[in-house]
């Protein structure tokens, strides 16, 4: 049996769930199904991969981390590529995405680890 690269399911699982929480913002979607739905689902696939709890944990931190950063890469974007003029309100832009991120990180941290462990203590 072939050994599971853990980088590329941490980086792939990230930007699964960054492209749900875009998507949620740009269209209007409910939170819950980006903050709380789609990240513990992913938590759930990667227990059945890894089977072990302690790595299970730890990998989820690393792709709510991950997608942390992805999210306020792509959230940035109109700053970033020059959209936003206005000096000012690209300072009000980056912090109101660095909130959003924040808000994302707190809520969705809390159920991937209730998931996590409910299936680390399913899958071991």
């Amino acid at each position: 049996m072939r050994k599971i690269d853990y980088v590329g399911l941490v980086v792939a699982s990230a930007f699964i769930v960054n492209c749900g929480y875009v998507a949620s913002n740009l269209y209007g979607l409910p939170g819950m199904l980006s903050m709380v739905f789609i990240p513990c689902s992913i938590v759930v696939v990667l227990a059945w991969f890894i089977r072990n709890m302690k790595t299970t944990i730890v990998t989820s931190f690393a792709v709510i981390l991950l997608t942390a950063i992805f999210t306020q890469f792509s959230l940035s974007a109109p700053v970033w590529f020059g959209i936003i003029d206005n000096v000012l309100y690209k300072n009000l832009f980056i912090y109101t995405v660095f909130l959003k991120v924040i808000q994302y990180v707190f809520v969705s941290t809390f159920f991937s680890l209730l998931a996590a462990l409910m299936a680390g203590l399913a899958f071991e």
